[in-house]
């Protein structure tokens, strides 16, 4: 099976890209090979200018993924999930600049919860905090709004105006289309494997 095929894309600093297309088109697999999660069998990715081999930890420490499954240490609380996540990426310790994160996505009273402990939609705001916790460049957003209510949507796409206005390069996938329209600069339509 080849997943991909002849991907060419650039995507501008400071934009929001939606990338859509039905389930099987390729865009958690693009997104997994830019993050790192996949390797790759030909081609070269740069991320910020970072080959995302050759350059891996510069290229990685730029990139933050909220990835489309919920996936995080269960056990931990909220506050600590954040520190150690900002930790594996070498940067030191910041209490505000991660307040600051729980506070914009209405984490605050959860805080020093155990995220075994936190309803669906608070798990997918604890998996947005933790991918910002080491202050990356690009924002990986994979189908963000699946099984998320109305109110942390809107929330949501809030923040992420704010995180676009800051310099944050934001690439989101999803397959519905209003979404992509109302929040994207620039939409790519990814189907069997191209653009």
């Amino acid at each position: 099976l080849k997943a991909l095929s002849n991907i060419n894309l650039d995507i501008h600093e400071g934009e929001i890209f939606a990338l859509l297309g039905p389930n099987g088109a390729g865009k958690t697999t693009l997104i997994s090979i830019i993050c790192g999660i996949v390797n790759l069998s030909e081609g070269t990715v740069l991320a910020d200018g970072h080959n995302i081999i050759s350059d891996y930890r510069a290229a990685r420490s730029k990139i933050g993924l909220v990835p489309q499954e919920l996936s995080t240490d269960v056990f931990e609380t909220v506050w600590d999930t954040m520190n150690f996540s900002r930790g594996l990426f070498g940067k030191p310790p910041d209490p505000e600049y991660i307040e600051k994160v729980i506070r914009d996505l209405s984490l605050w009273d959860k805080k020093d919860s155990k995220i075994i402990t936190l309803s669906g939609g608070m798990k997918r705001r604890v998996l947005i905090a933790k991918a910002l916790s080491h202050e990356p460049k690009i924002l990986f957003l994979d189908e963000p709004s699946a099984g998320v209510d109305v109110e942390l949507r809107r929330e949501m796409w809030e923040m992420v105006r704010k995180l676009r206005e800051s310099g944050v390069t934001i690439i989101l996938t999803t397959h519905y289309i209003e979404e992509a329209e109302e929040m994207a600069d620039r939409i790519g339509i990814i189907n069997k494997g191209e653009i």
